[in-house]
C-alpha cells in the first residue's frame, strides 16, 4: 500500500477488513467443499463398486494437500490483513494526535515570536527603570515560550519519524506474513529480492516439484517467473520436461502457464496448450477495454463503428476468441503482447511432419498485424497447400524495426534479434515431433537481415527465401548446406538498393540477396508497378513511390496477383530437397 512520510496514517482499515473479509469467506467456501469430498471419498453408495469408489479417494488424496493449503493460506492471510488494519488504525489515531499537538507547538512558536519582536533586547534609556524591567520580563518569557515552542516540535518530529519507522515495519511484517510457509507453502522460500538471482537449474527443480495450487500462487505473487527462464539452453529445458510424468506436465500447463507457454524446449502442442490459457485471460483484459471505449463514444455520440482504434480492438477479440476456445482456432506457440511478443503456429505437429517452416515479417511487423490476419497469409498459403505435412511459425518475437532508415539498416539490432530467432530454432530442433525435419527460413524485407543474422548465431536452416529481402550482415556468408533464393519484384527498397554512396550501396551496405549469391529469376511484374506511371520521378514521386511500396508488400500476401511468385516460391521449396 502507497503513502507518504507526510502522512504515513494513509490507507483505509476499513478497506483492509473487507479484503480479510472476503478471504475469511472464501477459506469457508474452500472448507465447505473440503468437507464434501472428503465425505464421497470415504462414503461409497450401495451401486458404488469398491474398486472405483477407492480410485475416487486416491485421485482425491493427490490433491487434499492443495485443497488444505489453500484453505489455511486464505485463512491466514485474513489473520494478517486484520491484525494489519488494526496496527493502521493505531498508526492514524497517533497520527492524528501528533499533527495536533504539531499545529499546536506552532501557534505557540509563532505567538512567542511575535511578543520577541514586540519587546526589544536592547534597554530602552529614554524610558524609567521600572518600565525596562517590565520590557526585559516580558522579553524573557517571550524568549523562555518560544525554547519551549521550538523543543516541542523537534521532539514532535521525532515522534513523527518514529511514526514513519512504524509503519515501514507493519508493512513489512504484513507483507512477510502474506507470503509465509503456511500461506504459500513451498513458495515461503521465494522473495522478490531473490526470484532475479535464482539458479535456472534451482527453479527448474522448484517448478518441477511444485503443485498446481502453489504454481498458480507462484506466477500471480512473482510475474516476473514468466521471463526467468530466458535465454536457457533449450536443450536444459528439453531434458527436463521430457522427465517429468505427464501429471506434473499438466500440472505446469495450468498453474504456470505464462511460464510454459514462453520456453523454448518445450514441446510446440504443450506451449499452444499454455497459450491458450494465456490468451484467455488476455481476452478478458481487451473485452473490458473494449466495451469501455464503445461507451465513451457512444456517450460522446460517436458511432463506435466509425473509430478506427475500437475497429482494431474488435478484430483482436476476435482473434483472441479463436485462440482461447479448446482447441484453438489460432494455435499460439508464445503470447506476451506487452512485450510485443508472438508466433502463430500454422499447422498441427504430428509424425507425418516434413517441413518446419519460420517466416519473420519485415519492418513495421507489429501485433496488429496478426490480429488482422496479415502478417500470416504466406505461411497458411503454403501450409494449405501442404496439410498434414508442413508447420509453419510466424514469428515476431518483441519489437521489430518501425524505421525503415534506422532501425531497419542497423546491423547491430539485427544481430541481436538473430542470436533470440536461433535459440527459438534450437527450441524447436528439441520437440520430438519437429526435429530432423526440412527446416525452412522466410524473411520479408528486414525479416531477411533477421533471419541471415540468426545463421551467425548457430541457427541452422535447409533453405533459406528472401522475399524482397533488405540484406545480411557485413561477416554473413553462404552455407554450403542450404540453398538460397530470392522473390522480388522491382519495388521499393529493390530501387533503393541502386542507390550507392562511394562504392557501397545505402542499404545494408549493397549485401543486398542477389548481389550475395541468392539464387533468383527477373523481378516479376507487379499488377501496378511504378513504372507504368507517365513521366518521371519528379513529376510523380508520390504515385511512384506509392506502387513501389505496394509491390513491396505484395511479396508478403496471398493476393492473386502475388500467385506467380508464390508458386515459384513453392516449387523451390520441395526441389530442394532433391538437390
Amino acid at each position: 500500500m502507497s503513502w507518504t512520510h507526510d502522512d504515513p496514517g494513509q490507507g483505509s482499515p476499513a478497506g483492509i477488513l473487507g479484503v480479510a473479509g472476503l478471504r475469511t469467506a472464501r477459506a469457508s467456501k474452500v472448507r465447505d467443499a473440503q468437507r464434501t469430498l472428503h465425505n464421497a471419498s470415504s462414503q461409497s453408495g450401495v451401486d458404488w463398486e469398491a474398486g472405483s469408489q477407492r480410485s475416487f479417494a486416491a485421485q482425491l488424496a493427490k490433491h487434499a494437500a492443495d485443497i488444505e493449503l489453500v484453505a489455511t493460506g486464505l485463512e491466514k492471510q485474513a489473520e494478517a490483513l486484520t491484525t494489519y488494519a488494526g496496527q493502521l488504525t493505531q498508526i492514524k489515531d497517533r497520527q492524528t494526535v501528533l499533527e495536533r499537538q504539531r499545529s499546536a507547538a506552532q501557534n505557540r512558536l509563532a505567538l512567542a515570536r511575535m511578543k520577541m519582536l514586540g519587546t526589544p533586547d536592547v534597554p530602552n534609556f529614554t524610558r524609567q527603570g521600572d518600565s525596562n524591567d517590565d520590557d526585559r520580563k516580558r522579553r524573557a518569557a517571550a524568549e523562555t515560550a518560544n525554547t519551549d515552542a521550538e523543543a516541542d516540535l523537534r521532539a514532535i518530529e521525532a515522534l513523527w519519524d518514529q511514526l514513519v519507522t512504524d509503519r515501514r515495519s507493519i508493512d513489512t511484517s504484513c507483507a512477510q506474513a502474506l507470503t509465509a510457509g503456511e500461506v504459500l507453502g513451498g513458495l515461503a522460500v521465494l522473495s522478490t529480492g531473490s526470484l532475479p538471482s535464482i539458479a535456472p537449474d534451482l527453479f527448474l527443480k522448484m517448478l518441477g516439484e511444485l503443485s498446481r495450487a502453489d504454481l498458480e500462487i507462484l506466477t500471480k505473487q512473482f510475474p516476473e517467473t514468466r521471463n526467468l527462464l530466458d535465454g536457457t539452453d533449450p536443450s536444459k529445458i528439453a531434458d527436463w520436461w521430457g522427465a517429468l510424468p505427464r501429471e506434473q506436465r499438466d500440472a505446469l500447463i495450468a498453474g504456470a502457464s505464462t511460464v510454459i507457454g514462453g520456453l523454448n524446449g518445450i514441446p510446440a502442442l504443450d506451449r499452444v496448450e499454455a497459450n491458450r490459457l494465456n490468451a484467455k485471460v488476455q481476452l478478458a483484459r481487451v473485452e473490458t477495454t473494449l466495451e469501455d471505449r464503445e461507451r465513451i463514444a457512444r456517450d460522446a455520440g460517436r458511432d463506435p463503428d466509425d473509430d478506427p482504434d475500437i475497429a482494431d480492438l474488435r478484430r483482436q477479440v476476435e482473434y483472441l476468441r479463436d485462440a482461447s476456445i479448446d482447441p484453438p482456432k489460432v494455435q499460439l506457440y508464445l503470447y506476451q503482447p506487452d512485450l510485443d511478443r508472438i508466433v502463430e503456429m500454422v499447422g498441427t505437429p504430428s509424425a507425418r511432419t516434413e517441413k518446419v517452416l519460420t517466416y519473420s515479417p519485415g519492418t513495421f511487423g507489429n501485433l496488429q498485424g496478426f490480429y488482422d490476419r496479415n502478417t500470416q497469409q504466406v505461411s497458411t498459403w503454403l501450409q494449405q497447400q501442404d496439410k498434414e505435412g508442413l508447420v509453419a511459425f510466424v514469428y515476431k518475437d518483441g519489437r521489430y524495426p518501425q524505421n525503415p532508415l534506422t532501425e531497419a539498416n542497423d546491423e547491430a539490432y539485427a544481430r541481436r534479434t538473430g542470436a533470440q530467432l536461433a535459440n527459438f530454432e534450437d527450441g524447436l530442433s528439441k520437440d520430438p515431433l519437429l526435429a530432423g525435419r526440412q527446416s525452412v527460413g522466410i524473411g520479408h524485407s528486414w525479416g531477411t537481415a533477421n533471419v541471415t543474422s540468426s545463421e551467425l548465431a548457430g541457427a541452422h536452416y535447409d533453405t533459406v527465401i528472401s522475399l524482397s529481402g533488405a540484406g545480411t550482415p557485413s561477416s554473413w556468408v553462404k552455407n554450403s548446406q542450404t540453398h538460397y533464393a530470392d522473390f522480388s519484384y522491382p519495388d521499393i527498397l529493390q530501387d533503393a538498393q541502386d542507390i550507392r554512396v562511394g562504392e557501397h550501396g545505402v542499404v545494408w551496405g549493397g549485401r543486398n540477396p542477389r548481389e550475395v549469391g541468392f539464387d533468383h529469376g527477373d523481378y516479376y511484374k507487379a499488377p501496378l508497378s511504378w513504372t507504368n506511371f507517365p513521366g518521371n520521378f519528379l513529376v510523380n514521386p508520390l504515385l511512384r513511390a506509392s506502387a513501389g511500396l505496394d509491390s513491396h508488400n505484395l511479396t508478403a500476401t496471398s493476393d492473386p496477383a502475388n500467385t506467380d511468385l508464390l508458386d515459384d516460391m513453392r516449387d523451390y521449396i520441395y526441389t530442394t530437397e532433391d538437390r
